[in-house]
């Protein structure tokens, strides 16, 4: 299952920080992205009433400091579902990444390492053979 892990939990604190840190960099290769990449998408924090989540989106479009997408995942949030499009501020994003396939590694996923984190170390080490995520420890 999913493990639950706070905001403020330092792994995810730093994971959000060297996500914020290359975000730049990610959203102009996502504008036009090299023939050997692909799978693009961003995890952006969704709030409606007291309920806070985060989901990935992927079909990216925008510029400057609107963008949007569709949802990736089944949102626990009512008013969205998985598949629909989604507008967001380049403030809201949390996390992203995108597949390199050269080199068949995924790059970003940055809070999905900080949750591994959690796991026990060959949990975490089978997660990252099967989906390619390269965590540094």
């Amino acid at each position: 299952g999913t493990v639950e892990v706070s905001d403020e939990d330092p792994a995810m604190q730093k994971a959000m920080a060297r996500a914020r840190a290359g975000l730049e960099g990610f959203l102009k290769k996502a504008g036009s992205p090299p023939s050997d990449t692909g799978q693009y998408s961003v995890k952006v924090r969704v709030s409606e009433g007291e309920s806070l989540e985060y989901l990935w989106i992927s079909d990216l479009k925008g510029q400057g400091d609107l963008w949007s997408g569709r949802i990736e995942n089944v949102p626990v949030v009512r008013s969205l579902k998985k598949g629909q499009a989604y507008s967001f501020a380049k403030t809201e994003i949390v996390d992203w990444t995108y597949v390199d396939k050269g080199r068949k590694k995924v790059i970003g996923n940055f809070t999905t390492c900080a949750l591994l984190t959690k796991e026990a170390p060959e949990v975490a080490q089978d997660i990252q053979k099967k989906y390619g995520l390269e965590c540094d420890r």
